[in-house]
C-alpha cells in the first residue's frame, strides 16, 4: 500500500530536474572549457574480432560509452536496452528469465536468439543482474553474428568490455539509496607501475532494493526484491613490447525475492468463451460444445492485488525466489608480431549455480496441492578456448583466423514441489537428487578477409564453420501421490553449420559511409526434456513422442541490409540509419499441450517445435547532436515489421476453426499467417537531453532526461492478447564540487507508467472442462480453462547517489 509521501518527494525531485537546468544556467559566468566540446568522440569497436571505427565498420552497432554509463546513471542490460533501436528487453520472471528481442527476432521458451559477452567471452545464463561497474563501453551488435560471435547469436550481439587493468589510476567509493530500500555500494581501486607494463584493479559493489509489491497471501511486501554482491579482479602484465597478458576474476551473488505475478483470471476472459453442453464427463467435468477454452482479447493491465504462497515454502525450509551463484575467470595472451601481426589466445571458464523457489500457479491456491510450488537447483560449468591470429589492419588487404572450443556441462541438483505440504508445516519436502549427463561441445573454424580496394570501396568477407555436439541425460526422479517414479533417458544430436557474412562499404566523403551486408545466422536445435519426466504416464509420453515434440531442429536466417553512416557540422551530429530484411525459416516457437500423468491427472507443460516462418522487415535511426556548448540530444527509433509466413498449431486451429473439433489439417484458420511475432514492438523511440557545464562558484554540474517509447506487442502468435505502448521517463541532476565529488539524484519511471512488464498464457488449474478431442481421435479430453499471468513493471523510483574519486 502507497503513501502520499514517496509520490510527493518523486514529483518534487523530478520538477527540480526540470527546472534546475534554466535556474543554474542562468548563474553561469563566462563559459568555461569543461563544456566547450564540439565534436563527437571517436568510436572504436572490436564487434568482428578487429579493432575499427565505428562510423566506418560495416555493421549496425549501437555503442555506449563509460561516461554515458555514469552521466545517465544507466545500471543494467535493460537500461541499455531501451537506449538501443531494435532492442527489447523484458524479464516476466524478475531476472530470472531473461529474453532479449533483437529486430524482432523473439522466442516464448528455449535459449535467445541473442547471447551476451564479457570482453569477448561467451556468458551463460541470465545477465541482467550484471552490473555495468568497471565497463568501458557496451557494444549492441544487431542482426546476425553467427559469423563472427558463434552460436546463439542469431539475431545480435551483446558485448560487455571492461577496463584494461590499471588504465584507471586511483579508486572510485560509490554510496546511493531511495526509496523501496534501494541501496548502492561501491569500491574500485585501480593502480600499476609507471611505465604501464603492470596494471591491476579490484572492485566490491552491492546493490538491490528491498520488496516493491504487498503479496496477498503472505501479508508481507515480500515480492520484487532483489540484491547482487560481486567482487572482480584483473592484472594486466606486460613482460616484453610483444607480449602482455590479462586475467581476471570476478564471484557474483545475487538474492532475488520471488517475482510478481498475477493470474488475469478465467472469469475476465472476454471472448472465445467456453459454452458448456449443461452436461458433465465422469459427474465431474463440464462438457464444453467445441474447443474454445476461453482467451483475452485486447490490451492486459497491471494487476493491483498480488498473491503467491512464499510463507509455504519459508515455512518448509526454502527460500521463495531466486538464488544464482557465478563464477567467472578468463586469461588473455596477446603476442604482436613484427609487421602488425597479432596473435590472441583467450581461455575462461565459468561455474553457474541456479536455485529457483517457485509458486507456478501465481496464485494464492494450492494448485494440485502444492504440486505448483516447485524447487530446484541446476549446476553448470563451462569452458572455452579461443585462438586467434589477426594481420596489420591498416593494409589494402588484411585478414584474422581462428579457431574455437567451448564445452558446457551439467552436474547434480535437486528438483521438488510442495505438494501436500500445508500450514503450520504437517510434512518435511524432500527435494529429489538429480544427476544430468548433460553437455554440449561447440567446436569452430571461422575468418575473416578485409579488401581495400582504393580510397573509397571496401569489401569483406567473414565465415565461420561450426559444429554443436548436444547430448542430454540422465534418470528423471519426481514423486507423485507418495510413490517415487523414475524414467531414464539419453539423448544426443550434432549440429552443423556453416554462417557466411559478405559487405561492401563506400566512402563517398570523409565523413559519409555507405554499406551493404547479406549474412546468415543458425541457432542450433535440441531437445525437450520434459517429454521424459518420470510422472507422465506411457500413454501420454508416446503420444508427445508421435506428435515429434522429442526434438526440435536448427533455425536458419538470413539478414540483407543497407545502411548509412555519417558525422555532419564539424562532426557535431551523428546519423547512422539502415533497412535490412530477415527471412527466418524452420523457426522455433511454442506449442503448450496437458498430457495425462501416472495418477491420472493432468499435467501442462511447454514444448518447443519447428514450425514457424517469418519475414522481418525494419529500419532504425540513431543520432547524436551536440547543439549548443554544453548540451548533447540523442534519437533513436526503430521500426519493426516482424511478420509470420506460416505458424500451424492446434491452439490457432481451437480458436478460429468453425469446427466443433478442428485439426492441423483444418486449412487456412490452423494458420497464423500475416500475424505479428509475438514480443516484438513494431515501432521504438528513445530521446534523450543531457546538459554538462559549470555554475558560476566553479561547481560542474549535469542534468540528463531519457524517454523511451515501445510500441504494442502482442502475447502469442494468435495476435489477440497485448500489451499496450509504454512510455518511460527517467531523470538525473548530478553536482560536483569537485574533480572529487559529485552528489546525483535521480528519478527513474518519473510518470509511473503502469505498463505490464510481460504477458503468458497459462492454465488455471482449479478449472477444468472436458472438451472434444483432436481428430483422429474421439470422444473428450479433460483439460483445463485458459487464463493469462501478467507480470508489472517496476514503479516510479527515486534516489540520491554520492560518487568520490581518491
Amino acid at each position: 500500500m502507497t503513501t502520499p509521501r514517496p509520490k510527493l518527494l518523486s514529483a518534487c525531485i523530478a520538477a527540480t530536474l526540470f527546472v534546475a537546468a534554466p535556474q543554474a544556467f542562468a548563474q553561469q559566468a563566462q563559459p568555461q572549457p569543461a563544456a566547450s566540446a564540439t565534436q563527437l568522440d571517436t568510436v572504436t569497436v572490436t564487434a568482428r574480432g578487429v579493432t575499427e571505427t565505428l562510423q566506418t565498420m560495416p555493421l549496425p552497432i549501437s555503442a555506449i560509452s563509460d561516461k554515458e554509463i555514469e552521466k545517465k546513471g544507466l545500471n543494467d542490460v535493460r537500461d541499455i536496452a531501451a537506449l538501443t533501436p531494435s532492442f527489447s528487453f523484458r524479464s516476466a520472471y524478475g531476472r530470472g528469465f531473461d529474453r532479449p528481442v533483437i529486430r524482432g527476432m523473439s522466442n516464448i521458451q528455449g535459449e535467445p536468439n541473442a547471447s551476451f559477452f564479457i570482453d569477448g567471452v561467451f556468458v551463460e545464463g541470465d545477465i541482467s543482474s550484471y552490473g555495468l561497474e568497471n565497463i568501458q563501453r557496451v557494444e549492441v551488435i544487431r542482426g546476425p553474428q553467427s559469423a563472427a560471435f558463434g552460436r546463439r547469436t542469431f539475431s545480435g550481439a551483446v558485448n560487455f568490455i571492461t577496463h584494461r587493468p590499471g588504465s584507471l589510476d586511483g579508486g572510485k567509493l560509490t554510496i546511493g539509496g531511495g526509496d523501496y530500500g534501494q541501496k548502492k555500494y561501491g569500491l574500485f581501486y585501480s593502480g600499476g607501475n609507471e611505465d604501464g607494463s603492470f596494471g591491476y584493479d579490484v572492485s566490491i559493489n552491492q546493490r538491490g532494493n528491498d520488496g516493491v509489491f504487498f503479496n496477498q497471501a503472505s501479508g508481507k511486501k515480500d515480492l520484487g526484491g532483489t540484491e547482487t554482491n560481486s567482487v572482480m579482479g584483473a592484472v594486466a602484465w606486460a613482460p616484453s613490447e610483444n607480449l602482455e597478458i590479462t586475467a581476471r576474476a570476478s564471484r557474483q551473488k545475487s538474492r532475488d525475492d520471488h517475482f510478481a505475478i498475477a493470474l488475469v483470471g478465467t472469469e475476465n476472459m472476454n471472448c472465445f468463451l467456453p459454452q458448456e453442453t449443461g452436461s458433465l464427463y465422469f459427474g465431474l467435468y463440464p462438457i464444453l460444445a467445441n474447443r474454445h477454452r476461453g482467451y483475452y482479447c485486447g490490451d492486459l493491465k497491471a494487476p493491483s492485488e498480488y498473491g503467491i504462497n512464499t510463507e509455504e515454502f519459508r515455512v518448509a525450509g526454502y527460500f521463495p525466489g531466486r538464488k544464482t551463484d557465478l563464477s567467472r575467470a578468463s586469461v588473455v595472451v596477446d603476442y604482436h608480431f613484427g609487421d602488425g601481426w597479432k596473435f590472441t589466445s583467450t581461455s575462461a571458464y565459468n561455474e553457474t549455480s541456479t536455485y529457483a523457489g517457485t509458486d507456478q500457479d501465481y496464485s494464492p491456491n494450492r494448485g494440485y496441492g502444492g504440486a505448483f510450488e516447485t524447487i530446484g537447483l541446476t549446476n553448470t560449468s563451462d569452458w572455452s578456448q579461443d585462438l586467434r591470429v589477426s594481420s596489420d589492419q591498416s593494409r589494402a588487404v588484411s585478414g584474422m583466423g581462428g579457431v574455437y572450443y567451448y564445452s558446457q556441462s551439467g552436474h547434480p541438483g535437486l528438483t521438488g514441489d510442495l505438494a501436500g505440504f500445508v500450514l503450520p508445516g504437517n510434512m518435511s519436502v524432500n527435494p529429489l537428487r538429480t544427476n544430468p549427463d548433460n553437455q554440449t561441445v561447440n567446436k569452430a573454424i571461422y575468418g575473416l578477409l578485409n579488401w581495400h580496394i582504393n580510397d573509397q570501396w571496401t569489401t569483406s568477407l567473414e565465415a565461420r564453420y561450426a559444429k554443436d555436439e548436444i547430448s542430454k541425460g540422465g534418470v528423471d526422479t519426481r514423486a507423485l501421490g507418495g510413490v517415487i517414479y523414475t524414467q531414464p533417458y539419453a539423448l544426443s544430436e550434432t549440429f552443423t553449420s556453416f554462417t557466411p557474412r559478405a559487405t561492401l562499404s563506400y566512402q563517398a566523403a570523409d565523413n559519409i559511409n555507405v554499406y551493404g551486408l547479406v549474412s546468415k545466422g543458425t541457432k542450433p536445435g535440441g531437445f525437450n526434456v520434459d517429454i521424459y519426466r518420470a510422472d507422465l504416464s506411457d500413454e501420454g509420453r508416446d503420444e508427445l513422442i508421435s506428435r515429434g515434440l522429442e526434438t526440435f531442429q536448427e533455425e536458419k536466417a538470413w539478414n540483407y541490409e543497407l545502411g548509412i553512416k555519417s558525422d555532419w557540422l564539424d562532426r557535431s551530429l551523428r546519423v547512422n540509419a539502415n533497412v535490412y530484411q530477415i527471412n527466418w525459416d524452420n523457426q522455433q516457437l511454442t506449442a503448450t499441450g496437458s498430457v495425462t500423468r501416472k495418477n491420472g491427472s493432468l499435467f501442462s507443460t511447454s514444448y518447443t517445435t519447428n514450425v514457424g516462418e517469418s519475414r522481418i522487415r525494419g529500419a532504425e535511426l540513431e543520432t547524436q547532436w551536440l547543439f549548443a556548448e554544453g548540451w548533447l540530444a540523442s534519437l533513436n527509433y526503430s521500426y519493426t515489421d516482424a511478420k509470420i509466413i506460416s505458424f500451424i498449431s492446434q491452439y490457432q486451429a481451437d480458436l478460429f476453426c468453425p469446427s466443433v473439433a478442428p485439426s492441423l489439417n483444418d486449412g487456412a484458420c490452423a494458420n497464423a499467417k500475416g500475424n505479428m511475432l509475438p514480443r516484438v514492438p513494431k515501432t521504438k523511440l528513445s530521446f534523450g537531453l543531457m546538459y554538462d557545464g559549470q555554475l558560476a562558484n566553479g561547481w560542474g554540474w549535469s542534468a540528463n532526461t531519457d524517454t523511451t517509447y515501445e510500441g504494442r506487442r502482442y502475447v502469442q502468435v494468435d495476435n489477440l492478447a497485448s500489451i499496450a505502448p509504454s512510455t518511460r521517463t527517467n531523470f538525473r541532476f548530478s553536482v560536483r564540487p569537485s574533480d572529487a565529488l559529485q552528489v546525483s539524484a535521480y528519478v527513474t519511471n518519473a510518470f509511473n507508467d503502469r505498463t505490464p512488464e510481460d504477458v503468458q498464457r497459462t492454465i488455471d488449474p482449479q478449472k477444468y472442462v472436458a472438451m472434444p478431442n483432436v481428430p483422429p481421435l474421439t470422444g473428450l479430453q479433460v483439460t483445463n480453462l485458459v487464463d493469462f499471468a501478467v507480470s508489472p513493471s517496476l514503479p516510479r523510483m527515486f534516489g540520491v547517489e554520492v560518487n568520490y574519486r581518491f
